[in-house]
């Protein structure tokens, strides 16, 4: 950062639409960028990721490229088993340069600890199609910038299946939950009771968790927040 910002990044952008490079106007994408001067190959590196191929992984999913409150420039929410250092809960040692996890299966691997999360989407009453897949397709396995790892954000973790309201974010004026904390304010990610996946069961109901004459929303002193939706959400 203190070598200028045109370090890692140019004016205009460099690339396809929905590369890394274009979004942030990089010059090299991740992990290309970082192994210009994080050598894969120091010993001191390695250790640290526990032998783990980080060369080939995406840099941006565990660390914040400009500042952090946490050494090494971790991303602000971590994965308990990943902020223990516990690799060895979810991976086996690597192979032929290549990542192994203790499962066959992704979603396998996350239900060991996540049961509820598979019974909910088994038994919702509305079911989520994007959640019956690998829990990695939304959620980064290491950490990230917001609770639950949603990746790239918790907005675009939405946008990437669902094209018409990618086409609704494209204009001027948001809502500003939607935009900003990610479309679980108002709906179930992994399946519901209601229709659309609401988190209510009327569109006016929903709407007057926020802006009802009675709003009295939980507030959470001691990590800055406000619960709603029975404590379901949580919101600066």
């Amino acid at each position: 950062l203190d070598m200028g910002c045109d370090t890692c990044h140019v004016t205009h952008k460099t690339g396809a639409e929905s590369t890394t490079e274009n979004r942030f106007h990089l010059t090299k994408g991740a992990p290309a960028l970082c192994v210009d001067c994080h050598d894969p190959k120091d010993a001191a590196l390695q250790k640290a990721h526990q032998g783990q191929p980080f060369g080939t992984a995406n840099c941006l999913q565990c660390h914040d490229p400009h500042q952090s409150a946490a050494p090494k420039l971790m991303a602000r929410f971590l994965h308990p088993p990943f902020a223990d250092k516990s690799c060895e809960t979810c991976h086996a040692a690597a192979k032929d340069g290549k990542v192994v996890l203790t499962q066959d299966r992704v979603k396998d691997l996350c239900v060991t600890c996540h049961d509820e999360q598979a019974k909910k989407i088994e038994s919702a009453k509305v079911q989520h199609p994007g959640a019956a897949g690998d829990c990695t397709d939304c959620h980064n396995p290491h950490g990230g910038k917001s609770p639950g790892f949603l990746q790239p954000d918790p907005v675009s973790a939405c946008l990437a299946c669902h094209s018409d309201q990618a086409e609704q974010f494209k204009k001027a004026h948001l809502h500003q939950p939607a935009f900003t904390q990610g479309c679980a304010t108002c709906h179930e990610p992994h399946g519901g009771e209601n229709l659309h996946l609401l988190r209510a069961s009327s569109p006016n109901k929903l709407c007057l968790e926020c802006h009802g004459p009675d709003v009295n929303p939980k507030k959470l002193e001691s990590e800055h927040l406000n619960a709603i939706f029975d404590g379901k959400v949580r919101l600066p």
